[in-house]
């Protein structure tokens, strides 16, 4: 009798997503170019061809290049059916545990050698506290595909002063948050999940397939140099195994929103 059975949804509550924010290590760190194609050959692809098998739904990277001082190298969203799906994809498996590990070759983890350290957490919701650093927050808590719609990225240097612009006015980034929370409830925006680190803030804009930033959000960063912004492309990575695989390339502040190809299999004729 054949399957009948409904396919599984891809969509996924933002609480569900890891907000990755990474920075090269010390033995990369006057080798751009060999970061890049270590992400191209390897932990790109490898991220779907790894972890989409055992629960990764969503993977959408970001390759960030910026002259600002501070800001990270590659983000990322990785979104999972649940947060426990992640915490045992990537501690209860073997290709879960490899997989970590290899994060020691190009990026930074430790306090030392003046590199900020890599970072990845899970948001919450914002329901107007006072942002914590390093924690991330989503605004709307739609459960989305979001493999299947578009992602607008903002990678936003601060300064010292978090809460005033100079002359006292809201600062940047106190007015971004007022922006997002009027547009999540006048439904301008699908989805939005915010991070603030210790010298810039990263968003992520769920936008519907061709529609606009809303004005109130792009106006917030009018005043603000060095901002590096992108709009997801969308792309595929080969199953495991295939032969001549040539890597995802990834341009500077580009972002991809990808899939894993299902490997088809050749049966001869009995």
């Amino acid at each position: 009798m054949p399957d009948v059975s409904m396919p599984e949804s891809q969509s996924i509550h933002p609480s569900s997503i890891r907000v990755w924010r990474g920075f090269r290590n010390a033995d990369y760190l006057q080798n751009r170019e060999g970061f890049v194609n270590k992400l191209a050959d390897i932990f790109i692809p490898l991220t779907c061809q790894a972890m989409m098998p055992i629960g990764l739904k969503s993977y959408i990277p970001t390759l960030v290049d910026s002259d600002v001082t501070g800001m990270p190298d590659e983000i990322a969203l990785v979104g999972y059916s649940d947060q426990q799906t992640y915490y045992s994809a990537s501690h209860d498996t073997v290709i879960g545990r490899a997989y970590g590990l290899l994060h020691d070759e190009v990026f930074n983890f430790s306090e030392g050698d003046g590199i900020p350290k890599s970072r990845s957490g899970f948001p919450q919701s914002y329901s107007g506290q006072p942002l914590e650093i390093f924690q991330p927050y989503y605004f709307t808590g739609k459960a989305l595909d979001w493999s299947a719609i578009s992602v607008r990225v903002f990678v936003v240097p601060v300064a010292a002063d978090k809460n005033t612009a100079p002359g006292g006015n809201t600062s940047p980034l106190a007015s971004l948050i007022a922006s997002l929370q009027l547009a999540a409830q006048s439904e301008m925006i699908t989805e939005a999940i915010l991070v603030q680190d210790q010298s810039y803030y990263v968003l992520w804009l769920a936008m519907a397939q061709g529609a606009s930033v809303p004005s109130i959000i792009e106006d917030c960063f009018k005043q603000v140099q060095g901002v590096v912004s992108s709009v997801s492309e969308p792309g595929n990575v080969p199953a495991m195994w295939t032969e001549k695989e040539g890597g995802i390339p990834i341009s500077d502040n580009e972002t991809l929103n990808l899939t894993l190809k299902s490997k088809r299999v050749l049966r001869a004729a009995s």
